[in-house]
Formats: structure tokens, C-alpha cells, sequence
């Protein structure tokens, strides 16, 4: 199995768990006299072995994250996914540093005016860099995770 495999694997796995944590909690109580289609310690019993699952397939993939290169970089696949979250986070920083445009913010008795101290448009061009960096390791992260074997 490939890392994009075991990462699609994931995402299955996660909703089948959210699936069985939401059938455990509809089935807690049941109407005096009757009986539940389904027994909720089983249920607990499912989701305990789901979840060892999910950790096992999630320590795999870590390992192999740590262990591949990204193609054309000098990084490994774990290092390039938090710099392409680092990169997100500096997009959401600069995007919202002009949400109180020029003008005041003042009651009206005391308006001051203010002006910006950064060139909005440098701001602007340094967010569409980034952008474009950051979908290219995106791109190269993608890559990475179809064409690399998962570690045991």
C-alpha cells in the first residue's frame, strides 16, 4: 500500500469510528421492555479495536513521513507538510492585516484618521508568492504520497 492509500484508508476509518461513537450514543437508551438492534458494549467493544486500528495506521504513516524526501527539496514529507502549514498561516496573517482600511475607528465626537505603515500592495504580491509556494509543496507533497511505499 502507497501513502496516498493509507491516507484515504484513514479518512475512511475516522468516519467509520465517528459512525460507530454515533450508534454507541443512539443506543444507550432503550424503551422499557424492548430491546436495542444494537448492544453498546459491543459497540464499545468495535470502536476500542477501531481506534488501536486508526493509531497503528497513524504511526505508519508518520513513520513514513518522517522517512521520505519530497522530490526536489531537502526536506522530508512531515517537515514539507508543517512548512505548508506554516505558509497557511502566514497567507491568514497578512490577508487580515487591512481589515480596518484607512479612516477612523473613533466614535464620531473623535475621529482620528489613520494611515496605513505597510504598502498594501507589497503585502499583496508577497501573499500571491506564498501561494504559489504553497502549491507547489502541495503539489510536491501529493506526489510524494502516491509514489511512496508505506513503512511498516
Amino acid at each position: 500500500m502507497n501513502l496516498g492509500e493509507a491516507l484515504s484508508l484513514l479518512k475512511k476509518e475516522k468516519s467509520r469510528l465517528a459512525r460507530l461513537i454515533n450508534l454507541r450514543k443512539d443506543n444507550v437508551y432503550v424503551e422499557d421492555g424492548k430491546k436495542s438492534e444494537f448492544n453498546p458494549k459491543n459497540l464499545s467493544e468495535e470502536i476500542n479495536v477501531k481506534i488501536d486500528e486508526i493509531r497503528r495506521l497513524k504511526i505508519r504513516i508518520t513513520r513514513t513521513n518522517l522517512d521520505s524526501e519530497i522530490s526536489g527539496e531537502k526536506i522530508n514529507l512531515a517537515e514539507a507538510i508543517i512548512k505548508v502549514g506554516d505558509i497557511r498561516s502566514k497567507i491568514a496573517h497578512l490577508s487580515n492585516l487591512f481589515e480596518r482600511k484607512r479612516g477612523s475607528w473613533y466614535s464620531e465626537k473623535e475621529t482620528k484618521n489613520f494611515v496605513a505603515q505597510l504598502d498594501e500592495a507589497e503585502i499583496e504580491n508577497e501573499i500571491e508568492k506564498l501561494e504559489i509556494e504553497k502549491a507547489k509543496l502541495d503539489n510536491k507533497i501529493q506526489m510524494t504520497n502516491w509514489n511512496t511505499k508505506l513503512l511498516g
